[in-house]
């Protein structure tokens, strides 16, 4: 369909729609792959469902354990460090314990401050 603006919108509109097609194209293989898997998977005998089963219980055993010690580690509390002597070495003790620390400096002279300790 010719709207009179020559060949350029012609060719612009063809690349255009050639590029979504391509990327619907994409799409369906991924998915239809996917698809396939998954009745690989119920076509399968149980034996491998049941590794599939003993690998996913794994996993979820492991991040238990896990957040078990982050538990142990002190992660999810919060403490003050200000009311010991020395804080620095509070501080230090505290940042060895685990790979990722939450860290609030804060001024009683702050507002805001007065509502993350409320």
């Amino acid at each position: 369909m010719d709207l009179g603006f020559g060949n350029t919108n012609q060719s612009v509109g063809s690349a255009a729609a050639n590029t979504l097609l391509r990327a619907t194209q994409a799409q369906e293989a991924a998915i239809a792959s996917e698809i396939s898997k998954y009745d690989a998977l119920l076509e399968s005998n149980d034996s491998e469902l049941e590794k599939l089963r003993e690998r996913r219980l794994a996993q979820m055993k492991s991040a238990q354990s896990q957040k078990a010690k982050w538990l142990e580690a002190g992660h999810g509390v919060y403490s003050d460090l200000s009311s010991g002597h020395d804080i620095a070495k509070a501080f230090f003790e505290a940042a060895k314990k685990s790979n990722r620390m939450v860290v609030h400096f804060h001024r009683p002279t702050t507002r805001q401050c007065d509502v993350f300790h409320a």
